[in-house]
């Protein structure tokens, strides 16, 4: 692994590669049925955790001509022509994806990219495996990829630069590959055989993960060992689940804990 020393989280860069998706949630049925729209996507999940948490996130994904005002983060469009997906999902049952556009990321912008340096390059597979083939030979302290959604993965080919692969406990990965972490939304975590299970174990939700995978690599990049940044990653991603909050709010709400968590 890459990371050998500890940074301030005010000064920490991360690239955040993969999705942005309009969440659709629904809730009850007929005349009673209720609809709840929101911003989502593992990738902007990701780069909105980070950047609640003090990192300077520069978003690579798919959006259009000022849909990105409304963020606090930087972000990139890959492509002028790529637009975002939507997700319509009840509780934690998948109803329809419409997907994201999965189309290569200009290259100009990865020339420019490659002359820059992070701290952080955290990469989901939503906008395809090439691009997060392409992001991660960009300088960077630690690299993380999150190979869903599971469709999309084609194997290592491509992605052998990354440090970490935060794999979900539905998914076939070499058990001999110490890069690879389980996540088991609620249910807590697995890597190097040990599982890692929360005090409390609430009903699985959408965000679990992405919440889990911005605290490890933060806490990783703050100098955390990996068992410990998994434990904490445990605890506050899993606390999430037996909550009512959206997950920005969910974050809003533990900032001061997340935020003195980290400057252990």
């Amino acid at each position: 692994m890459q990371v050998t020393d500890s940074t301030e989280r005010s000064r920490a860069r991360a690239l955040v590669v993969g999705g942005y998706l309009e969440d659709i949630e629904v809730s009850g049925s007929g005349h009673n049925a209720r609809i709840i729209q929101a911003t989502g996507g593992s990738g902007f999940n990701v780069a909105n955790c980070l950047s609640l948490f003090g990192v300077d996130v520069l978003f690579l994904s798919c959006f259009g001509p000022g849909e990105s005002s409304q963020w606090e983060f930087k972000s990139i469009p890959i492509r002028s022509e790529c637009s975002r997906g939507k997700f319509l999902f009840r509780k934690n049952e998948v109803l329809a994806v419409e997907k994201p556009s999965i189309v290569g990321i200009e290259e100009e912008l990865i020339g420019i990219l490659l002359k820059e340096e992070f701290d952080l390059i955290y990469s989901t597979l939503e906008i395809g495996q090439s691009a997060a083939a392409t992001v991660s030979a960009i300088k960077s302290r630690l690299k993380v990829l999150d190979p869903s959604p599971g469709h999309e993965y084609r194997g290592n080919g491509g992605l052998s630069l990354y440090d970490l692969i935060l794999a979900n406990d539905y998914m076939a990965f070499d058990k001999k590959d110490k890069r690879v972490i389980t996540k088991a939304s609620s249910k807590g975590a697995s890597y190097g055989g040990h599982d890692y299970k929360p005090r409390r174990i609430g009903e699985s939700r959408f965000g679990s993960g992405d919440l889990f995978g911005a605290i490890l690599s933060i806490m990783i990049l703050a100098g955390r060992t990996i068992d410990a940044a998994i434990r904490e990653a445990v605890e506050i991603s899993s606390e999430f689940c037996y909550q009512e909050r959206s997950l920005e709010q969910f974050v809003l709400h533990k900032r001061a804990v997340i935020d003195n968590s980290i400057r252990g």
